[in-house]
């Protein structure tokens, strides 16, 4: 009795200690808190920020291409009077702008589908940022649930352990009944302990990702969570073709294993530029005389040149050929990847489609149990009273009846898990969808 005095002493001062629930925050707040503090999206951002340069840098191949050109140059020759001295500088614009380049037109492409599939990798890690925050968040109330029920069940166990010891006393219970409260009672500290550890950690991994307290998290988080109508699956696999990112990350690859095989295909095609330079060219002798005037090492002249270039790969010791076939693989493979992503992104939506038929099918059938185990314990113990039924029996009803709770709370966490799949796999989870898990916080 002793210990159980001591025990139940640390499980209230835990409680005593535990800090209350700071100001409250919806669920869309907590993802607006990570994308502003989580260093994986923020690293995404800038990574995809960088990318989206590739565009620029792949249309800017196709456009001229101007510069300004400049030189000063000094010539001493004391012996010859006609070149002692000579100073000589030149300034002139030179403009360069591809007529036939299929490889800039390559480039081009591929600098688009980069940035495509780099807009659509930072749309996944936002998907899975907020993925992992739902997930983090519901955690933290699905175990506040499992501890709150947990403290609930050890209170009662504690209730009829002593109950159970005191009829002992006067011999109106046997052995075996105060064994069974105590066994159940034991289990329930050690439930608690468990549910303890599980809820901070589960706050330690929110606080990681949103830099926001565990203990903001409002516990009736999971109130508002009853199944809603689920769309037909023929059209959430239409939706999933259609807008699943890891489909259109694979297709922009795909787009740049084409731009590849463009640009290998150009290396053996003429590449014709237009060429045009306007400038000046100065030259002046310290010591003029007449003979610079007869030599021209003082004179000024002005130049301007228009030209159109072509160039025509004949032979490269077979690198071209190489690189031809090389390009041509590697748009197979990115074909079969792409059909891969498409089959992989099926499977995801059927499988987290059935989850969520599932989850509602559990949920109503765990909403009944709760409501059964509980006319059952009430029940039982009326029949207590009228000894009609033994310490254990009202002990393993009111063990049912708790176990019940925590298997609902448990049904609403995997039905919200699977919606956050299913939302996923269609393309749908974003800022907006959370609206669809959000309660009013109340504590």
């Amino acid at each position: 009795m002793q210990s159980r005095a001591w025990t139940s002493a640390i499980i209230s001062s835990v409680f005593f200690l535990h800090p209350q629930y700071c100001s409250a925050l919806t669920l869309q707040e907590a993802v607006i808190a990570a994308d502003n503090y989580d260093s994986t999206i923020l690293a995404a951002r800038n990574l995809n920020d960088a990318q989206q340069q590739k565009r620029i840098q792949g249309f800017a191949g196709l456009l001229p291409v101007v510069s300004l050109n400049g030189a000063w140059s000094k010539q001493d020759q004391p012996k010859a009077s006609y070149a002692a001295g000579v100073t000589r500088h030149n300034a002139a614009v030179n403009v360069t702008q591809p007529l036939f380049d299929l490889s800039k037109y390559a480039d081009w492409q591929r600098g688009d589908a980069i940035a495509d599939e780099a807009q659509v990798r930072y749309m996944l890690a936002q998907q899975k940022m907020i993925s992992d925050v739902s997930d983090a968040w519901f955690t933290v109330i699905y175990y506040s649930r499992v501890l709150d029920n947990a403290d609930k069940a050890r209170v009662a166990f504690e209730q009829q352990l002593n109950s159970a010891s005191k009829a002992l006393a006067i011999g109106e219970q046997t052995r075996l009944d105060v064994d069974e409260a105590q066994a159940n009672f034991d289990k329930s500290v050690a439930d608690v302990i468990s549910a303890e550890s599980q809820l901070k950690d589960a706050k330690i991994r929110f606080e990681r990702l949103t830099g926001q307290s565990g203990n903001s998290v409002p516990v009736s988080g999971m109130d508002c969570v009853t199944p809603k109508k689920l769309p037909q699956l023929a059209l959430l696999r239409s939706r999933t073709e259609s807008q699943n990112l890891n489909i259109q990350a694979a297709q922009f690859v795909m787009n740049q294993s084409q731009a590849d095989v463009v640009a290998a295909a150009g290396q053996h095609l003429p590449v014709v530029t237009f060429q045009a330079s306007y400038g000046n060219n100065w030259s002046r002798a310290e010591d003029g005389n007449v003979l610079d005037d007869v030599f021209g090492t003082t004179s000024k002249t002005r130049n301007t040149n228009i030209g159109i270039n072509v160039s025509v790969p004949l032979f490269a010791g077979g690198s071209q050929i190489s690189q031809s076939i090389e390009a041509a693989h590697r748009k197979e493979q990115a074909k079969d990847l792409l059909i891969d992503a498409r089959r992989q992104a099926l499977e995801d939506v059927e499988s987290a489609w059935s989850g969520v038929r599932a989850g509602e099918a559990t949920i109503s059938a765990y909403d009944r149990g709760i409501v059964s185990a509980k006319k059952r314990m009430e029940s039982t113990q009326y029949a207590y009273e009228l000894g009609m039924r033994t310490t254990i029996d009202r002990l393993n009803a009111e063990k049912d009846y708790f176990k019940s709770l925590s298997d609902f709370a448990n049904a609403q966490y995997e039905y919200i898990t699977s919606n956050i799949k299913l939302a996923s796999a269609t393309g749908d989870l974003n800022y907006a969808w959370l609206k669809k898990f959000t309660c009013p916080a109340r504590y």
